[in-house]
């Protein structure tokens, strides 16, 4: 998959935009982890995350989570990333995604965990037809995603989180002979 071409059409309320055209996602992404300092490895890895729901929310959860540390942080990444995950995820089952229009946030439930978006900024977004569903008052189970966001990322990889993090030497020293599997979908 060539994740540079990768666009989606956000679906809009009705009246809120003129502006219909799809738009392009990893150009966005990219930009969002250069800002927030994401190194080659973890860039390549939100390359292969892209083309599974799973791994666009992996990819989404990351961001926001190393995006509190940055003070001026462009979000214009976060709704074509969610849009398409949820998009995906009807494709490839990896996620299911859930609307509730009292809290403002989407849900999406991945086999692993459970990832709350908080949407309230971005009214001009139809959410509810994003969306596969919507329960109002929805429950918020999942666990603190900022913990595992960086080895949800990594997991695309296939990279062993522990190596990744621990000596750099060691790591720098993985490479494809090293006969780590690896999800390469460029």
């Amino acid at each position: 998959m060539d994740t540079q071409n990768i666009t989606v059409s956000i679906p809009r309320r009705e009246g809120t935009t003129k502006n219909e055209q799809p738009v392009e996602v990893w150009p966005l992404v990219e930009a969002a982890l250069k800002r927030v300092s994401a190194d080659e490895h973890v860039m390549d890895a939100a390359q292969s995350a892209l083309a599974y729901s799973d791994g666009c929310v992996a990819i989404a959860n990351y961001i926001d989570t190393e995006s509190q540390r940055i003070q001026r942080m462009d979000f214009r990444y976060r709704v074509p990333l969610i849009v398409l995950a949820a998009k995906k995820a009807r494709e490839d089952g990896k996620a299911d995604s859930i609307y509730d229009g009292d809290q403002e946030i989407l849900f999406f439930e991945t086999d692993q965990d459970q990832y709350p978006f908080d949407i309230s900024k971005d009214w001009t977004v139809d959410w509810e037809t994003v969306a596969d569903e919507r329960i109002d008052g929805y429950e918020n189970i999942g666990a603190d995603n900022e913990t595992w966001a960086l080895d949800r990322l990594m997991d695309f990889q296939e990279i062993d989180i522990s190596k990744y993090l621990g000596d750099e030497e060691q790591y720098d020293e993985l490479d494809e002979s090293d006969d780590v599997p690896r999800r390469d979908v460029r």
